[in-house]
């Protein structure tokens, strides 16, 4: 068996775009200050993980997610270690085909816990490179959706240059160009509406008793502002909706 290189995972490192993906870098007078101390504090699932889905390194909003005790007790595990088999199982694939594509991807995720508890996610996935631009895992930011604040979540995954790949990661670069949306003609009032609401992290069915129609309606709203937009899933499509607004 191979031995696997060891990658330690420093608080002063700062995080820079790299091709497909990203690196740690050692940080100088002229990089942006991005460290893994300042990405470590923001208010979303921030992970490290391996070729194999083995935790690296995670911040305190994923080690509750996931449902580890402590950094300690996350670090050499995987979400098989807390999840059902299926779960973690596809999860873990995600990672599996970032890394094979080797470009930044987005996945609708669902977490459910052996605990119980369950949770929706938009994870934004990233092909993680050593100084010899080799793959050594995955960088990933995950949002919990009816727990993190959608827009805002995608407007700071924005600015860290995960969705621009032209751009270098931190709040000192400048911000990113949004990508041009090409809309076939415009949304209805009620399309914009439940599009609306599911950037703001209301499941169908809440948006369904909001707005006074049934689940089913709604999804047809989704699925006609998704042929628009041109998007293929609901993650694009919110992606493609925060770019427009």
């Amino acid at each position: 068996m191979t031995k696997r290189k060891e990658v330690n995972i420093h608080q002063e490192l700062l995080l820079i775009r790299n091709g497909n993906g990203v690196k740690l870098i050692k940080p100088s007078s002229s990089s942006p200050p991005t460290s893994v101390a300042h990405l470590m504090q923001l208010p979303l699932n921030i992970y490290f993980l391996t070729p194999d889905g083995t935790t690296l390194s995670m911040n305190e909003p994923c080690i509750e997610s996931c449902g580890f005790n402590s950094l300690q007790d996350s670090i050499g595990k995987s979400l098989l270690d807390v999840s059902t088999q299926e779960s973690a199982t596809k999860l873990i694939h995600n990672c599996h085909e970032t890394l094979t594509a080797n470009q930044i991807k987005i996945f609708e995720e669902l977490n459910f816990r052996k605990d119980g508890m369950s949770l929706s996610l938009l994870s934004v996935k990233a092909p993680w490179y050593d100084d010899n631009n080799k793959i050594i895992g995955t960088f990933g930011c995950s949002i919990v959706l009816g727990k993190h604040r959608l827009a805002q979540s995608l407007m700071q995954i924005a600015e860290l240059g995960l969705l621009h790949p032209s751009q270098v990661l931190g709040p000192a670069a400048p911000p990113p160009t949004p990508k041009a949306i090409t809309c076939k003609e415009p949304l209805s009032e009620r399309e914009h509406i439940c599009v609306e609401y599911l950037c703001k992290g209301f499941t169908i069915k809440e948006v369904a008793k909001y707005i006074a129609i049934s689940p089913k309606t709604v999804e047809t709203y989704l699925d006609r502002a998704k042929q628009k937009l041109g998007c293929q899933n609901k993650a694009e499509l919110i992606a493609a909706f925060c770019a427009m607004n």
